[in-house]
């Protein structure tokens, strides 16, 4: 009984022995197998898309278009134009009768520059002025008339400049100034010339000689009329907030017209009238560094204390297409909103595992608010231009801005620029506008890291967490929200690799066992990333099966002893 009960121990055991001994062999192979794999990195389909749209952000204009402030004229110098027309043979073909005898004689004694009534005008941001490219101005235009022993007793008149338009008509008949009615006292005729039945008008008395006072409104056009900015190269943005002074040219011709020697040459420039005029230019207190030019010379002293610019009759600016050009600095101050890195402010996973967008959110926060900016560009380093999606045409898709404006890509030459990646040009913007856009791009990298241990043994299974522009890598990427991608495993390489990632600069985080080894940078520009940390050279599943075996080889002796003492 005694030696039944010694053999069921003895089997008993080596039974345990042989559990152990398969433990042994077995848990190993199992450690050994859960190894880090780059399709671990399983992306989550629920993809946080969160969309832009026109309600959250909304354009001041939708057009492309500059305010161009507004236009007055102060004087004018009238002592070089002819004076108007009072023989037209087509349709009074009797007057000369009248003048051939000297029964009737009709001189200009003067014409001079009353006010402006209407300016010309460009205001793109009041929707109650309408644009106006014209100068509306009032002139009085005085005619001495003598007349004796009359075959007609009448007189017509046209004045010379073109179009003009009579407001009132008075007459001095030496005694009274009168208005005279345009119902009853004259008529326009087809042609646009007054008619006057002097005779009939003073029927009451003899009187040989009166002068009339014409109120005419004229009409002069302001030509090529422009607001342009010049710096267009060197306008790059390389911080998240940045001032730009830019350079603009302001443009304009002065045009009025007149007729020519008879009443059939029209719409010929009036090349013999000086005109004086101030021009308020679009926020014109945000302006600096003005150069004039007049008729293509540079001119000085003709800016105001209220930053207007005063030309005066003494510069000689004709009303016949003389040029005005004016060149002027202003200051901008653009921001990206809240950007991740430098630039964008969201990089997110759209389709399969690598189509990616990139977002960004230029702000224009201040200037000069009727002027828009324009030209501004900053460098993407991180997505090449062969990255861009095509359709089969080869035409690039996927990149738009939320108003529907322009966004331009320029593909870098190294050899020139010492870039890689691309140049970007940021739709135009108004003050107080924040203009989204993105980029859609195949994100193309590998990422490929080695962590070892202080003699620079692979590290197994320790723990890798990835950043990209300060935050985790992953389907989404922004300064609100993250969605990352799964911490990694190194496997029995030491090895963690990433497919599908955009170019750029990484930082990751080592653990192991929960504990912080280390931060390091990696990047995608390296074929391979090795990471050196000071983790001890000495297996854990070594230590741990090791001090297992020496307890079972211990126990076994134990029973062994004691199993050959009992014999």
């Amino acid at each position: 009984m005694e030696n039944k009960k010694r053999n069921c121990t003895i089997n008993k055991i080596k039974i345990f022995l042989v559990i152990l001994t398969i433990s042994v062999i077995l848990i190993p192979l199992v450690l050994k197998s859960i190894s880090f794999n780059s399709d671990a990195l399983i992306y989550d389909s629920h993809l946080k898309t969160e969309d832009f749209s026109k309600d959250d952000y909304n354009p001041i204009l939708t057009d492309e278009k500059h305010s161009l402030g507004n236009i007055t004229i102060n004087d004018i110098d009238f002592s070089e134009l002819e004076m108007g027309f009072n023989i037209y043979n087509d349709t009074y073909p009797l007057i000369w009768g009248d003048y051939n005898s000297s029964a009737l004689n009709m001189t200009q004694i003067d014409i001079q520059f009353i006010e402006t009534t209407e300016p010309a005008i460009v205001d793109n941001l009041n929707e109650n002025v309408e644009d106006r490219k014209k100068v509306t101005v009032k002139l009085n235009e005085s005619i001495f008339v003598e007349y004796n022993n009359l075959t007609l007793g009448y007189l017509i008149y046209h004045p010379r400049l073109n179009p003009s338009r009579l407001l009132e008509l008075y007459i001095d008949n030496n005694t009274d100034i009168i208005e005279l009615d345009a119902e009853t006292d004259y008529i326009i005729d087809n042609d646009g010339f007054l008619v006057f039945n002097y005779d009939k008008y003073f029927q009451k008395g003899p009187l040989f000689n009166f002068s009339m006072y014409f109120i005419w409104e004229y009409d002069l056009s302001i030509g090529s009329w422009s607001l342009t900015q010049v710096s267009i190269t060197d306008l790059i943005m390389s911080e998240k907030v940045q001032n730009f002074t830019v350079k603009y040219r302001y443009n304009f011709t002065l045009a009025g017209k007149k007729f020519g020697q008879t009443i059939n040459e029209q719409n010929i420039y009036v090349d013999n009238i000086d005109v004086a005029l101030t021009v308020n230019l679009p926020d014109k207190n945000l302006l600096n560094d003005h150069v004039l030019e007049l008729k293509g010379a540079v001119v000085s002293n003709h800016l105001n204390i209220n930053k207007s610019i005063e030309i005066v009759l003494a510069d000689q600016f004709s009303a016949g297409q003389s040029k005005f050009s004016l060149n002027f600095t202003t200051l901008f101050r653009l921001k990206f909103v809240d950007p991740v890195g430098d630039t964008w402010a969201i990089d997110r996973l759209v389709a399969k595992r690598n189509i990616r967008e990139r977002i960004y959110f230029p702000s224009l926060i201040n200037g000069p608010p009727h002027i828009y900016l324009k030209h501004i560009s900053f460098y993407e380093p991180t997505i090449y231009f062969d990255q861009l999606i095509e359709d089969r045409y080869g035409q690039l898709i996927g990149n738009y801005s939320l108003f529907e404006r322009t966004i331009a890509l320029f593909e870098l030459n190294v050899s020139l620029t010492g870039r890689e990646g691309m140049r970007v040009k940021i739709p135009y913007l108004f003050v107080g506008e924040t203009c989204p856009f993105i980029i859609k791009y195949e994100a193309t990298q590998n990422l490929r890291i080695i962590i070892t241990d202080n003699i620079k043994m692979p590290l197994v299974g320790a723990s890798v967490e990835v950043y990209y522009s300060g935050q985790k890598f992953g389907t989404y990427i922004s300064n609100e929200q993250v969605q990352p991608i799964p911490p990694g495993m190194t496997n029995e390489y030491g090895e963690i690799l990433l497919n599908d990632v955009p170019h750029g600069n990484f930082t990751i985080q080592v653990y192991y066992n929960g504990v912080f080894l280390k931060e390091s940078n990696v990047s995608t520009y390296n074929n391979i990333n090795y990471i050196y940390t000071e983790y001890p050279h000495f297996p854990v599943w070594i230590l741990i099966f090791g001090i297992i075996n020496g307890i079972i080889l211990i126990i076994g002796l134990g029973f062994y002893l004691k199993y050959k003492k009992m014999r």
